[in-house]
């Protein structure tokens, strides 16, 4: 089965590197589904593997809670192991044959790409959704590690299936995302990098439905 649009709407990316305040990471993601995020994705590449299935064990639990999706960046392994609704992988890890069977039928595949060549390539190889980015609006001056809006538009432009736009996105930069054909954005130093991390995904989440 595919992912609906309010699935999509505001992806929570876990950030602990950028977090100002003092809670655990199960607390503050509590924070960003209770300002609206519609689902959760583990990503936490700094800590070990144990650490990282202890993380995933409890907020797979408090994403059932709320019943929003858990998904885990990367780890494969930890998603099979405490039944994370699905998986993100960069490109160049995207290896179906191998993913598809550890994970089964029913779980989502996500995969990051930043170009129209690597979204078509993905979708060929059965990915459900899209992780587009980093994405750069421009107003602060372009970054070389980023894509463009236009090249955000050109991916959406050759697929079929929904594209969560993200990278850094906070309120200012979401706008400018209108139009692009995104069905969803993604955001981690936005809601947790915030001394208010309800307020920040409650805001982002507002700005998300007036522009998907």
């Amino acid at each position: 089965m595919g992912l609906l649009k309010r699935e999509l709407g505001l992806i929570a990316l876990t950030d602990l590197a950028s977090m100002r305040v003092d809670m655990t990471l199960r607390d503050a993601v509590e924070e960003a589904i209770n300002g609206g995020a519609t689902m959760v994705v583990l990503n936490e590449p700094t800590l070990s593997h144990y650490a990282l299935m202890k993380e995933a064990v409890r907020l797979k639990i408090l994403c059932g809670m709320h019943d929003i999706p858990f998904i885990m960046m990367r780890h494969v392994d930890i998603a099979d192991a405490v039944d994370a609704d699905g998986v993100i992988v960069a490109y160049e890890e995207f290896k179906p044959d191998r993913i598809r069977p550890v994970i089964g039928s029913d779980r989502s595949i996500g995969v990051l790409v930043s170009t129209p060549d690597e979204a078509r390539i993905a979708v060929h190889g059965g990915a459900w959704f899209l992780m587009c980015g980093p994405v750069s609006t421009g107003h602060d001056g372009e970054h070389s590690d980023c894509i463009t809006i236009a090249e955000l538009e050109a991916v959406c432009g050759v697929v079929d299936i929904p594209v969560v736009a993200y990278g850094g996105l906070a309120d200012a930069d979401v706008n400018y995302l209108r139009g692009t054909g995104i069905s969803g954005i993604g955001a981690g130093t936005g809601i947790f990098g915030q001394a208010d991390i309800r307020g920040a995904a409650a805001s982002l989440r507002r700005i998300s439905r007036e522009i998907l």
